[in-house]
């Protein structure tokens, strides 16, 4: 399971806002309807397995708020494909070209 496409709110459908009750009941019906014990197909399904996997390892890291904040830091910093790129604009106020010869007027003075 790739750190990098690993969203444990994503992955227990819940939005980062959610409350710790929340995420428990996010949790527990996802393990009553993923485990192997409860699941009403066939037994030897891998992709059911894999995404228990994953539920297991949303609630480990979400549960622990230390955990919870290291995590939310962490993703604030990294940039993820779905957003759109940052426009670039030009924060320069200023010319690149020469003046080659000003004439300031300040009242009755000429400056040159």
């Amino acid at each position: 399971m790739s750190r990098e496409l690993f969203d444990p709110y994503a992955v227990l459908g819940l939005p980062p806002t959610a409350t710790s009750d929340e995420i428990t009941r996010a949790y527990r019906t996802q393990v009553r309807a993923l485990h192997p014990d409860t699941r009403t197909t066939s037994r030897s399904i891998s992709p059911a397995d894999e995404q228990l996997r994953r539920v297991l390892a949303a609630y480990e890291m979400l549960r622990d708020p230390e955990r919870r904040r290291r995590y939310d830091r962490a993703s604030k910093r990294i940039p993820t494909a779905s957003q759109a790129p940052a426009e670039k604009t030009n924060t320069r106020w200023y010319s690149d070209g020469r003046i080659v010869s000003l004439n300031v007027r300040f009242g009755a003075r000429r400056l040159s």
